[in-house]
């Protein structure tokens, strides 16, 4: 499935050196801790994710120029918003991603989520949605981005992977797209995973292992 376990594992024995990081906004330190992403998404705790990548570098564990990035739901989010503002991933899958806060808050089924992520609703501050929304800085972007939705998730509908994808094709960034029917926030269906887990391993083989 899409858990991190399952995909750290499926990385880790092909060779990969795994990173899953517990960034402002995670649990295990306290409510303040667990608070600090609210009104800041993709703010500090994108840092955080970044001073994780860092340590490593510094420790010579692994290559600064062949590093991806991954993340289901609010981690898909952060897999998009990340290569809209740093340079430093040279590959990057988000699954069940949120790419455009406003159309997302109108299309999905979590819409109080959305408006503690953000800290007010569209009607009171919409120019802070698209403060924090990936398609709004896709300029520049150049990290190659495999998006993987399903057809049937009400939580971040596959209009926001569409979003993303097409806004990368538009600057001319390598992306491709997969929706897989029948699926909703995760992929359970066997022969979904198996195809799933192919392109997944095969993307960042693709992106990483060939620099």
């Amino acid at each position: 499935q899409f858990t991190n376990n399952t995909r750290a594992l499926a990385l880790a024995a092909e060779g990969y050196h795994v990173l899953l990081p517990n960034p402002r906004g995670s649990i295990g330190r306290g409510l303040a801790f667990a608070r600090a992403v609210l009104g800041d998404c993709g703010g500090e705790d994108l840092q955080d994710l970044l001073a994780g990548v860092d340590a490593l570098v510094e420790r010579r564990i692994v290559d600064t120029n062949r590093v991806g990035i991954t993340g289901v739901s609010y981690g898909g989010f952060m897999s998009a918003w990340a290569v809209t503002q740093t340079r430093r991933f040279a590959a990057s899958i988000p699954l069940s991603c949120v790419s455009n806060q406003l159309s997302h808050y109108y299309s999905a089924n979590i819409r109080r989520f959305d408006e503690m992520w953000i800290g007010a609703s569209p009607r009171e501050n919409p120019a802070a949605f698209l403060a924090r929304s990936p398609v709004q800085f896709i300029d520049g972007t150049t990290t190659p981005t495999l998006l993987i939705s399903g057809d049937g998730d009400h939580i971040t509908p596959p209009g926001q992977a569409i979003e993303m994808y097409q806004a990368l094709v538009e600057v001319g960034c390598p992306a491709e797209l997969v929706i897989y029917p029948r699926e909703g926030h995760y992929v359970l269906e066997w022969d979904h995973q198996h195809d799933f887990f192919a392109r997944f391993l095969g993307w960042f083989d693709r992106w990483l292992r060939g620099r």
